[in-house]
């Protein structure tokens, strides 16, 4: 994947449009679902989206309180394909599929972003606080109750948000604990890093393996992975990391470290870790996750490890399909230092024999024949049945 982020270079398309005269020409020519007044969650920037030539809505400022947004510039552009919407912004540019989604008056970019549509419609009570959730960078983050029996539990996105998904789940604990059933709500997800493991005990039936991965022999990957192993192959681990790490893995890591700058295989196996079992949470009793077209990489991954767990049925739609190969956050330097290259340096378990980056996970219930919007209030039914 090669990616380009520099706020100094961007594209300055602009259009000359105020509100009013948008609204005009709205009124004369209808419109498409898509077109109208958006606001984003911290109601800093009002953008018309516009309908143009060949499948391309484009994403007008009509104001902003950031100086360096100004009223005209093309923010983003959406260009509609049988897949749903693809999105290019105005100060980025990457290889990866952008993806995005109308869902009612909302509008979410990936795991990125949503916007609210105030014109000609306006937002339900619903969609306001769904969208308020993404205010200071809080990008979704959400926890309730849904009826006394389920609490819910929103995680859009992976993003370098660890610590925030481990306070809100610190705080939601002592609620989940008095409940029967817990949603938890990953549409959207796109990946990121690993905050599933601040809810991985609600799941938890029995201990949950990771199987082995397989590195690509490389000179640059070797000695990658050696920086990742010495902790654990050289230095004695802390007490509280041991039961993570017992003497048969602690062993496999250390002939790893040892054999890895000789190795003549094409990929060297890469232990993994087995999370242990501590105890059987008496609550939540059933857990429902759901996850859609949105959902890869490590969100995909913990789609995959929950079906160890046999409190746990998956809902929703198949996932986008990013999960056969490992390793994105190992940029490759290049020249010039605002380009980005990740190339993945490790393949999974079940890549040559299992792949599902072609088809993502088909979730256990099938949600397609319902709009998105009513997927809560299904799950929860089924929960409570």
């Amino acid at each position: 994947m090669l990616s380009y982020v520099n706020p100094h270079d961007h594209d300055i398309e602009r259009v000359v449009l105020t509100e009013e005269a948008f609204k005009n020409k709205f009124v004369k020519k209808g419109a498409a679902a898509l077109e109208g007044i958006w606001v984003n969650a911290d109601s800093t920037m009002r953008l018309a989206i516009q309908k143009f030539p060949n499948n391309m809505y484009k994403a007008i400022v009509l104001e902003s309180s950031d100086i360096s947004i100004p009223a005209g510039l093309v923010y983003m552009t959406l260009t509609a394909t049988e897949r749903g919407y693809l999105v290019k912004e105005h100060d980025s540019f990457i290889t990866t599929d952008v993806p995005a989604k109308q869902k009612g008056n909302l509008l979410q970019v990936w795991n990125f972003a949503m916007f609210g549509k105030v014109y000609p419609t306006g937002l339900s009570n619903v969609e306001r606080e769904e969208l308020k959730t993404w205010r200071g960078n809080n990008n979704g983050l959400d926890f309730r109750k849904l009826s006394s029996k389920t609490a819910y539990l929103k995680i859009p996105t992976f993003r370098n948000n660890d610590d925030k998904i481990q306070q809100l789940v610190a705080k939601a604990d002592p609620v989940i604990k008095t409940c029967d059933n817990l949603v938890v709500d990953l549409t959207g997800n796109g990946g990121g890093n690993t905050g599933w493991v601040s809810f991985l005990s609600y799941f938890m039936t029995n201990p949950i393996i990771q199987h082995d991965s397989y590195l690509r022999v490389t000179a640059e990957n070797v000695q990658s992975k050696l920086a990742d192993l010495e902790p654990f192959a050289v230095n004695p681990i802390p007490d509280e990391y041991k039961k993570y790490f017992p003497e048969q893995v602690l062993s496999a890591y250390k002939r790893a470290y040892q054999e890895l700058p000789t190795t003549k295989k094409v990929f060297y196996p890469i232990p993994g870790v087995t999370f242990p079992l501590d105890s059987v949470l008496a609550r939540p009793k059933k857990i429902a996750l759901m996850v859609d077209d949105f959902c890869g990489s490590s969100t995909e991954y913990f789609f995959f490890i929950s079906r160890q767990s046999k409190k746990t049925k998956t809902y929703g739609i198949n996932t986008i399909g990013m999960m056969d190969y490992e390793g994105m956050s190992n940029p490759t330097p290049m020249l010039y230092d605002k380009y980005i290259l990740t190339i993945p340096i490790t393949k999974s378990s079940w890549t040559d024999t299992n792949p599902i980056d072609q088809t993502g996970c088909k979730p256990d219930v099938l949600l397609d024949g319902i709009p998105q919007q009513d997927w809560i209030e299904f799950v929860r039914k089924d929960l409570e049945l």
